[in-house]
């Protein structure tokens, strides 16, 4: 047996990888896989390092995800902070309470990232896109609109109303949804206009708000606003 070869065997005895050898002894991977292959105790090796590496994934892995979630909910924790302050600056300021109470009755509670309302009330919308805009400092392209329509309505002549509405432009404006509604009469003039933006640092923001104005608003502390 050549020396290199009885140097690989005994290597690989002592439970070496393909990769460990050939970086002591410098044969390719080709040659140990031949060498090998028809050794039952090897397979056992290969079973038994495959094992390993597996269980160091696996760990390696719950450590990217307890980080992440660490980052995470750090992440928010700040949005909270950061929340408290701007409610302190905010909470007398007619269009930031009426952002917040638009949302109350009409946003969407459910999703962790869709921070939106849905109305046919032209002036409800206008409003909460200022809010948005005007006071949560949105940048006015990450606003996104679509309306949700009857199969009688013209989809242009709708989106140019809501268009005039929010002040948004037709770049804001994702593809319409049409249903059939279940009356043919007193059917909306121009569908329902759901208008927001998908943020989650900015959804914890607004539910801390909210939950301040709650406060608040229910006499469950002195002054909300000052934090």
């Amino acid at each position: 047996m050549r020396f290199d070869k009885e140097k690989a065997f005994e290597l690989r005895r002592a439970g070496k990888s393909y990769k460990a050898i050939k970086a002591d002894l410098g044969m390719s991977l080709a040659t140990l896989s031949d060498w090998f292959k028809n050794e039952n105790w090897s397979k056992e090796i290969k079973t038994k390092l495959a094992s390993i590496a597996s269980a160091k994934n696996a760990e390696k892995l719950a450590l990217m995800q307890r980080a992440r979630q660490t980052n995470i909910s750090n992440l928010y924790g700040r949005a909270h902070l950061e929340a408290a302050r701007e409610y302190a600056i905010h909470s007398r300021t007619p269009l930031f309470i009426a952002g917040l109470m638009i949302y109350w009755g009409e946003g969407d509670k459910r999703s962790k990232y869709r921070c939106s309302v849905a109305n046919t009330e032209p002036r409800l919308i206008n409003i909460f896109t200022r809010f948005l805009t005007e006071i949560c400092g949105i940048d006015k392209e990450k606003v996104k609109v679509w309306i949700l329509l009857y199969p009688d309505l013209d989809e242009d002549k709708c989106k140019d109303f809501w268009m005039r509405a929010s002040g948004l432009k037709e770049s804001n404006f994702s593809n319409s949804a049409t249903i059939q509604g279940k009356s043919a009469v007193r059917r909306l003039t121009h569908g329902v206009c759901n208008v927001g933006l998908h943020n989650r640092y900015f959804k914890e923001k607004m539910l801390t708000w909210l939950e301040l104005a709650a406060k608040e608003l229910a006499g469950e502390v002195e002054n909300a606003g000052m934090v």
